[in-house]
């Protein structure tokens, strides 16, 4: 019940997806101003749950890139604290790995 309304704080910055007490904010980034609006979404999640009295554990949140010629140089933070890019992660059971091919992750 407490999130439900976290998607309106950031629908006009990037994409939100809850699940339980679960959020990801995922935004398409094509160049620079895309990387400070991503930034953005994440100052707007920090404002709604400080508003809200829910503590955010900034060291369980990740970033993660996928595609081309990606520029993995951008630094994005939540409670003045820099979040660690990794480049798998584990959602709802499913691993999203670039290095592996469907058929790895089916064995």
């Amino acid at each position: 019940m407490y999130i439900n309304d976290l998607s309106d704080v950031c629908k006009h910055i990037a994409i939100v997806y809850l699940f339980a007490d679960d959020a990801k904010l995922y935004k398409r980034v094509l160049c620079d101003d895309d990387h400070k609006s991503l930034q953005c979404g994440l100052n707007a999640l920090q404002e709604w749950s400080d508003k809200w009295l829910l503590k955010l554990n900034a060291s369980k949140c990740k970033t993660v890139f996928y595609g081309r010629n990606i520029d993995h140089g951008y630094i994005y933070s939540l409670h003045s604290t820099n979040l660690e890019n990794t480049s798998t992660i584990k959602d709802l059971g499913v691993i999203f790995d670039p290095e592996l091919s469907f058929s790895q992750h089916c064995k």
